[in-house]
């Protein structure tokens, strides 16, 4: 497996699991799954989440945190404040933004392409839980789901 999201799982997840209940889960890029969409739904399936098909939104990989449906701006903010509280502070955009970058960074820019199961505050569930926000990074060589969902909710 990756060493970068081994690393990432080790430094960031107990960090992640204080303020919400934050599931990762890395593996291989499934070979010619087709579609963004496709790639991810074959993913969370094989972890017993539910596919969502192209309610899958994708986002810039490449882009500015301020830009629109960027990859590390919506990785920020889904782990800056409180999943269930918004208002309240979880990680704080600082170490929020370091984290998103650093998941970022695992992968081959080159290929790198990310998924969210939200857009504008509306979100397609994968998991039995009440809030949730997932993102799925992929690229020609390994995936990553990262699920995070209000604490003391059933995920999977």
């Amino acid at each position: 497996m990756s060493e970068a999201l081994e690393r990432f799982e080790a430094e960031w997840l107990p960090r992640l699991n204080t303020g919400a209940r934050t599931s990762f889960h890395h593996g291989l890029t499934p070979p010619d799954a087709g579609l963004h969409s496709a790639v991810a739904d074959t993913f969370v399936s094989e972890l017993g989440f539910t596919p969502i098909g192209f309610n899958w939104e994708l986002l810039d990989a490449h882009g500015d945190a301020d830009s629109p449906r960027s990859a590390v701006g919506e990785l920020t903010k889904a782990i800056a404040n409180d999943i269930s509280n918004p208002s309240k502070e979880w990680l704080g955009s600082t170490a929020a933004s370091r984290c998103a970058q650093d998941l970022l960074a695992a992968f081959d820019r080159t290929s790198l392409t990310v998924v969210s199961n939200r857009y504008d505050g509306l979100w397609n569930p994968i998991s039995r839980t009440s809030v949730e926000w997932g993102f799925v990074c992929f690229d020609d060589r390994q995936i990553a789901l990262i699920l995070i969902a209000e604490q003391g909710t059933e995920q999977g």
